[in-house]
């Protein structure tokens, strides 16, 4: 006889099972707080980006003119420590930023409309010399628009005149260009009244110095990078037109200052030196090999003082991950063309020393809070 117990899976009596209340929840306050703030923040900057897009006639030479108000800024400090009045010591450093600029042009007018008069010369050049080049382009033209079903005129890129379309937006310029004169001179005359006024408005004795940190953080750190990016530029403007000169190059000067001018634009503006001295060889150049010899000389220089000595000087006090320079500056040029190009590591900058000061400063209420020093966040 078979006990019960041994065709019983299952005891025939069996406790209930407690039921616990399930206090975990999917996402707790301090979660959807975060999750929350987050959300603000993304669509503040969705907004702030349309914004600029849409004031980019005024939002644009005002930012520009306030960087390079950080960057005048300790000279106006150095004469006003002379006792030279700070609207005066203003007014005299912006006149004679414009002195510079309007000597450069006057020096440089002869070379750049000699060089603009050459301009179609140099692209048939360019044709006929890289004509295998541009028929398989052609080629891939007419694959593209068989694949696509476009016709060849779809595809044809427009062939407006740029010199005209700068003639018709002259206007927008000289509008621009007197906003951020303007924008220069009352950031350097009124600079130390605005932050008296922005310490004024924060509460607390924590807030206001790291605020006053801020401020003289950013015009430290922009005022260095503009000094150091500007002798580097100068640096290679004047080995451009040793490598001009010695290729036998009209107008060696010219060469300096275009790569002068276009180092200060990251990633694209060495390649629009080298292929426009490649062209400017072409035109007297007996061979091709003559031709892109100058323009090759100056690539490698670029690349020397791009890996080896602009990571030596400026990436010693100016530490920037070159991943976020890159997207800044895609970022920049896709919102403000050029100008925004030439601005994106300047506003990398200030954004990183801001978020340096509001970290150190949360960890000084922590500090506060605790009694006991808050450690560091590992980087």
């Amino acid at each position: 006889m078979v006990s019960s117990s041994a065709w019983r899976p299952f005891p025939r009596y069996r406790e209930e099972p407690e039921i616990v209340a399930d206090t975990h929840e999917d996402v707790t306050p301090q979660e959807h707080d975060l999750i929350v703030r987050y959300a603000i923040i993304g669509i503040f900057v969705i907004l702030a980006t349309a914004a600029l897009h849409l004031t980019k006639v005024i939002a644009m030479p005002i930012v520009a003119g306030v960087i390079f108000g950080l960057v005048l800024g300790p000279l106006v400090d150095w004469l006003v420590r002379r006792n030279v009045p700070q609207h005066l010591a203003a007014a005299v450093v912006v006149l004679l930023g414009l002195g510079v600029i309007v000597f450069a042009l006057t020096l440089l007018a002869v070379p750049i409309a000699a060089w603009s008069d050459q301009g179609p010369k140099m692209a048939a050049a360019l044709q006929n010399k890289l004509r295998p080049v541009v028929d398989l382009l052609d080629q891939l033209k007419s694959a593209a628009a068989a694949l696509t079903g476009k016709s060849g005129a779809e595809l044809e890129v427009s062939q407006g005149d740029p010199l005209m379309a700068i003639a018709l937006s002259s206007s927008a310029a000289a509008g621009g260009l007197l906003i951020f004169i303007a924008t220069v001179y009352f950031w350097l005359a009124t600079r130390r009244h605005f932050k008296a006024r922005i310490l004024r408005l924060c509460l607390g004795r924590g807030a206001r110095k790291s605020a006053g940190s801020f401020f003289e953080k950013i015009e430290n750190r922009t005022a260095r990078y503009f000094g150091l990016v500007t002798v580097i530029n100068l640096g290679m403007g004047v080995v451009t037109a040793i490598i001009a000169w010695l290729a036998g190059m009209p107008y060696p000067v010219f060469w300096g200052a275009l790569a002068f001018v276009m180092n200060y634009l990251a990633f694209i503006g060495p390649i629009i030196v080298t292929v426009t001295m490649f062209a400017g060889a072409l035109l007297d150049a007996p061979t091709l090999l003559a031709a892109i010899a100058p323009a090759a000389a100056y690539f490698i220089v670029h690349l020397i003082e791009g890996n080896a000595v602009t990571p030596v000087y400026v990436g010693r006090s100016l530490t920037v991950s070159p991943f976020l320079v890159f997207i800044g500056f895609i970022f920049w040029l896709w919102l403000w063309g050029p100008v925004g190009a030439v601005l994106s590591t300047p506003i990398l900058l200030v954004a990183m020393v801001a978020q340096e000061e509001f970290a150190a400063y949360r960890q000084a209420q922590l500090e506060d809070e605790s009694g006991e020093p808050a450690l560091p966040k590992a980087a």
